[in-house]
Parts: structure tokens; sequence; C-alpha cells
């Protein structure tokens, strides 16, 4: 019968100790393991283990701060270039422009290579379509000449991830960080998998049911951290066998349900209600571990 357990997370059970091998590894797996059964074949004897994090948003008032994020200068069109595009699709509407733009696109890139690259391919398009179409329009309307060709930039904030490297790159759009660990020639390779974006969410679902399938014969060690609203990696607890997040399993990467049910009669999962600050886990146990 399933049980279920609840970890409330507090100041008592989150923890700065822990042993730093566990985040220790030499690189990301190049293998492409095209199946779940493949995962488990291959790395059944090399001690596989899992390191989930559960990631709390950053606090607001650290959005400006650069011991949490870095501000990164990312540069943008001059307002003279922008206007030119905002007047093409004003006439011609997203779908009718963007179709126009593809042609454009097609006829310029044989002149592009004949005459050597001299500006790039939207450089052509500009010059020859859509210059002669609002230039003039552009420059009456706007006087301001210096402020219409100014190069511009936007900051962009790029919060920090303080895992060790080479696990220290996030996909900001997971609320949690699956990390698939696993030695092979006396050093550790990883994989990740979360939500963020399709080849992560198929990574998720095939190592889950790949670990899963170990975990039946031998069991495989958990680890839950939560990477906190002001960027410190706490320690939440360790789990003898294989304990992780309910979400996005089967997300592009789908097996029959009767399959999965057989698969994970030994897995253990974790949820949580609140995605931007977890206060509460809830456990569900397949088995006693």
């Amino acid at each position: 019968m399933k049980k279920a357990n609840v970890i409330k997370i507090s100041k008592i059970n989150l923890s700065r100790q822990y042993d730093p091998a566990i985040l220790s590894v030499a690189g990301a797996s190049v293998d492409a393991f095209s199946t779940h059964k493949e995962i488990a074949q291959k790395l059944k004897d090399k001690s596989p283990y899992i390191i989930t994090v559960i990631i709390d948003c950053l606090n607001p008032r650290f959005s400006n701060n650069k011991k949490y994020v870095e501000k990164i200068k990312i540069p943008i069109n001059p307002l003279y270039k922008e206007l030119l595009y905002k007047y093409f699709f004003d006439e011609f509407g997203d779908k009718e422009g963007n179709e126009l733009y593809a042609k454009w696109l097609d006829r310029y890139r044989a002149k592009l290579l004949k005459e050597k690259m001299r500006i790039n391919l939207d450089g052509y398009i500009i010059e020859n379509e859509l210059e002669p179409r609002y230039k003039e329009k552009i420059l009456k309307k706007h006087k301001d000449y210096e402020s219409l060709f100014k190069p511009r930039s936007r900051i962009e904030r790029k919060r920090y991830y303080n895992l060790p490297q080479p696990l220290n790159h996030i996909d900001w759009r997971n609320p949690y960080d699956n990390i698939f660990i696993w030695e092979d020639g006396g050093k550790k390779f990883f994989r990740k998998g979360g939500s963020g974006s399709s080849g992560s969410r198929e990574a998720n679902s095939k190592f889950i049911y790949g670990f899963s399938l170990i975990n039946k014969k031998k069991p495989i060690k958990s680890y839950l951290f939560l990477y906190s609203n002001d960027n410190r990696i706490y320690f939440i607890k360790k789990f003898p066998s294989l304990t992780v997040p309910r979400y996005d399993i089967g997300a592009n990467y789908i097996i029959e349900r009767s399959e999965e049910e057989k698969i994970f009669s030994k897995t253990n999962f974790i949820a949580w209600k609140d995605f931007i600050r977890a206060k509460e886990i809830k456990i569900k146990f397949n088995n006693e571990s």
C-alpha cells in the first residue's frame, strides 16, 4: 500500500552541510540513449543516482544585485530599423508579411553568396525592399535623426545557479532540476531533465523510466535539494530508493500506461503545490525504503 509523507521546508530540515562529492561530476554524457531500456541496460552496473533540486524563484529584491544576477547588455536594433519592420508588418499583417519575407530571403540568398557577404541577408532586404517603401515616411515623421540611428541595447538579467561546474547551467523555465548521474571509467557523468524545453522533457521522462527499471532490481539513491530564493543550495533529504518529482513524466517520450505502471512499482514520487516558493513537499512511497 502506498504511504504518504509530508516534509515541511523550514530551518529544521534544511542544511548547508552535505557531502560535496554528491555534486562532483566530470562532465555531461554525450551518449544518445535512444530508449529508456537502453539507459537501464547500459547504466545498471554504473552506480547511478539522481539529484533533484527544487528551485525557488529569485527574491525580487535581489533582481538588480550583481551578487545574485549577472547583467548582460544585449544589442538591439536601432529605432530606425525597428520602425522599418513595424511599418512592413502594419501594412501586410503577420501571415502575409512572413510569407513575403520568406520569398525575399530565398531571392536574396543567391545574391548574398555571389557578392561574398557584403552585408547580411536581412541587410539586403532592408536595403532593397523595406527602405524604398518606408524610409521617407520614417524620416518625415521622426526629425531626431541621432536617436533614430543610435545603437541601442537592453539589459538581460541572468540569475546565478551556484552549483559546482559543470552543473551550474540551468533553464530557468524549470521549477526543478533533475540531474541523473553515473560512473564510467572512474569518472562521473550526468544528464539533466526538466520541463523547460521539449528536449529537457524527453530526457527527464526517458531517464526516470530507465532509472526506475534499474531501481526495481537495485535501489537507486536519490538526493533532494532546494535552491532558495537567495541563490543558496540546501540539502533536504537522502532517499535509499529512487524518489523523483511526479511532474512531466511521459512528456515528449511516451510509453504504454500499463508498462509505466509496471516500471514504477518501486519508484517513489515527490510533489509540491507552490512552484513559486516551495514550503511543503509531499512524498508518496510505493515501497518500504
